[in-house]
């Protein structure tokens, strides 16, 4: 099951975190990959380690701020590796702007139109992009984008990151429907804080550490190849009638209630004799 033999994927923001490993987990698979993110040194670390697996890499430069570069980037992504037959739309995240994070009476017209740049109108033209080269080869095909658990629950001084993740999600369930004629399905995973480059404040030392382990029954906070593996399965043919999903990777977090949590705080350890 889940054989990548043969397909052709491109992943944006390849070049570290959770971008990386679907990268490698797709190539693990059997698949051949392009990559884009914005620096050359980690694309050539990515696509190094892409072909030790015995699979193609191709490694395309380029900022997604600049939404006017991503049907050319899917393009020659398929020119490059002979077709395309999944996009992972990974690129996004904060941008570093003042007022992209903080109080919404912050925000700032540039830091807002730049945080809708790279996670909402990005995103969504490489994914027009690549559904019109998917219909045109016949053979149907996969996108997946990430998007962030910020998109379901209100995150206080993340709001407008937050706001745009929600607008993505939404627009991969309207995609998924309209683009289901041509056999292309399109999901989107939503993860919890996943041990990357970027939260690497939140978790510097045990104590950090332990504190946002706790949001989670597992009891830990997640790693990229949790999400690589949800994106193995949905991007597979076996997620085959799986399409216009939010899949939530995060260690069990949507089942807490407040009382959840503050029966965690107070006995972190639960008794399995009363489970």
């Amino acid at each position: 099951m889940f054989s990548y033999e043969g397909k052709k994927a491109l992943v944006t923001g390849g070049g570290r975190g959770i971008g990386r490993a679907i990268a490698l987990a797709f190539a693990g698979q059997g698949a051949d990959i392009a990559i884009a993110a914005r620096s050359q040194d980690e694309l050539d670390g990515v696509a190094r380690e892409i072909q030790k697996l015995g699979r193609k890499a191709v490694a395309l430069r380029i900022d997604m701020e600049h939404t006017d570069q991503v049907a050319d980037m899917v393009n020659e992504a398929a020119h490059q590796l002979g077709g395309l037959d999944v996009l992972v739309n990974n690129a996004g995240g904060m941008v570093a702007l003042p007022g992209a994070h903080g109080q919404l009476s912050e925000t700032t017209i540039e830091a807002f139109d730049a945080m809708y740049a790279v996670n909402v109108r990005s995103p969504l033209f490489a994914a027009l992009a690549a559904c019109k080269l998917m219909s045109q080869q016949g053979r149907g095909g996969a996108i997946l984008n990430i998007v962030s658990i910020d998109a379901v629950f209100p995150a206080p001084t993340e709001g407008i990151y937050g706001s745009a993740k929600a607008a993505l999600a939404n627009l991969t369930k309207v995609l998924g429907y309209e683009a289901g004629t041509d056999r292309i399905r399109v999901n989107a995973i939503a993860p919890g804080v996943i041990e990357t480059r970027l939260t690497e404040k939140w978790l510097a030392g045990d104590e950090q550490r332990a504190d946002r382990a706790s949001f989670y029954p597992i009891n830990r906070v997640g790693v990229p190849d949790d999400v690589a593996a949800a994106a193995v399965y949905l991007c597979s043919d076996e997620a085959g009638w799986v399409s216009g999903n939010i899949l939530y990777v995060t260690g069990g977090q949507l089942a807490t209630s407040d009382v959840f949590r503050w029966v965690r705080a107070h006995n972190p350890v639960p008794d399995s004799s009363r489970i």
